[in-house]
């Protein structure tokens, strides 16, 4: 099962099998929607450590991120099916080296649309926000575009997750 970052009270918390029990709770049919709550945060207590107090923060960040998923649209899913490449001779999806936007200060200027070269964000007209739509398209390494983002709504892993993909 992969890792992903996702926020949870403004920090960044590695989630074993969040995509696959998206693809799981897709399948079944289940919308993004509320009834869906309840059902990620008993699945992915399974493979996590969710503090007691913070389960509401938990399954409400688990429920955003389900919401995300299912808004992609035929072109990204096209998009993830690709053969991403590999990094260091490691498939590009494993390696956990993409941005998050941070809603909250997301200005929708979408300079970091403009910016990355690699097609990773979109900009949303309906909530006047940028999403990134293409995580894995983000060269493993690069925070050029969180340097360009006046309000700071763009975060990246430490550096520091890279090591431990280093060569093997």
């Amino acid at each position: 099962m992969k890792t992903k970052l996702i926020l949870i009270e403004g920090k960044q918390i590695g989630i074993v099998g969040l995509d696959e029990v998206f693809e799981e709770l897709a399948k079944s049919g289940h919308k993004p929607d509320e009834s869906a709550r309840q059902f990620l945060l008993t699945k992915l207590k399974a493979f996590n450590y969710v503090p007691k107090a913070k389960e509401e923060a938990y399954a409400s960040a688990f429920l955003k991120e389900y919401q995300n998923y299912c808004s992609l649209d035929q072109r990204q899913t096209v998009a993830r099916k690709k053969d991403l490449g590999t990094w260091q001779g490691i498939p590009r999806e494993e390696v956990p080296w993409y941005p998050t936007i941070r809603e909250e200060l997301c200005d929708g200027c979408h300079l970091c649309v403009e910016f990355c070269p690699f097609g990773v964000y979109e900009y949303d007209p309906k909530s006047n926000k940028v999403r990134v739509v293409s995580p894995f398209n983000c060269q493993v390494g690069c925070s050029m575009c969180a340097m360009k983002c006046k309000p700071k709504a763009i975060a990246f892993p430490p550096l520091t997750v890279l090591k431990t993909f280093r060569k093997r």
